[in-house]
């Protein structure tokens, strides 16, 4: 299957393709749900969209230099009705303020430098993965990715873990950065991998904004902990393996079916 960014995030390419997201999206330590990702992708459950998704959308559309267009095609991104009608609401126009901050940072203008949006394919772990590179410089051996976040410093609680992480930990930004420097190396067949860098540009007001870089060390971490679960996640979603409910995912609540009572100990503390 051919992707563009007309089809990559289309159902059958998820279907053909692994993807970090989709990866995460099978296991609980990052909020996934096997039943939940399995109904995904047989078009029987849609993620409900998030307006932090839409902000995040807003600034990536800058960096690729397609804002206008996004606008345009995006009229709930504007008010409909009261003192500002027609006007960007009032979150877009922060996400404006985000975007300023990045383009007067000089270091900020070279990190995001190069190509834009790039995809790549290749197979890894005996199954074909996509990934889109935000902004690619083979040539000067980087690459980036661009979060917009909350903030920067803030502690997530790791439920599994039973302990606190900062956001890279959390939400897998870790595994993502890894996993494209492996497909990028294996999809151009270079040796080494690429400098991940992710430029990150938070919410707060003002927003703050810091360019992280990761080591190899991290990498090579990183793929053997997709490897180690990668098993269990091809088995179930080519229907190898039955997928497990969580219970507590939006989809798990929507389709739940009671087969008797529990006990009021085993509700969670955490």
């Amino acid at each position: 299957m051919k992707l563009t960014k007309d089809n990559y995030f289309s159902l059958d390419a998820n279907r053909h393709y692994m993807s970090v997201s989709q990866f995460k999206g099978f296991l609980p330590a990052f909020g996934g749900c096997e039943s939940k990702a399995m109904a995904e992708l047989a078009g029987e459950y849609e993620r409900p969209s998030v307006t932090a998704f839409m902000e995040g959308h807003f600034v990536h559309a800058w960096n690729e230099g397609t804002l206008d267009e996004f606008k345009a095609n995006n009229p709930d991104l504007y008010a409909s009705t009261g003192k500002n009608k027609g006007q960007l609401k009032s979150n877009f126009q922060h996400c404006n303020l985000m975007i300023d901050v990045l383009e007067k940072d000089p270091f900020v203008t070279k990190a995001l430098a190069g190509q834009k949006e790039v995809i790549l394919t290749a197979d890894m772990f005996g199954i074909p993965w996509k990934v889109m590179l935000d902004s690619y410089q083979p040539a000067v051996g980087v690459f980036a990715d661009l979060k917009c976040m909350r903030d920067m410093d803030g502690k997530h609680w790791n439920k599994e873990a039973q302990c606190y992480e900062n956001f890279i930990e959390h939400y897998g930004y870790d595994i993502q950065i890894s996993v494209y420097a492996e497909i990028e190396r294996r999809a151009i067949n270079r040796e080494n991998w690429l400098i991940p860098n992710m430029v990150i540009v938070t919410k707060q007001d003002p927003p703050d904004h810091d360019v992280l870089w990761f080591d190899y060390e991290l990498i090579e971490q990183k793929l053997l902990f997709v490897r180690n679960h990668i098993d269990r996640v091809i088995a179930v979603k080519t229907g190898k393996e039955q997928p497990i409910r969580c219970e507590t995912c939006d989809y798990c609540r929507s389709t739940k079916l009671l087969r008797g009572a529990k006990h009021y100990g085993e509700l969670a503390v955490y």
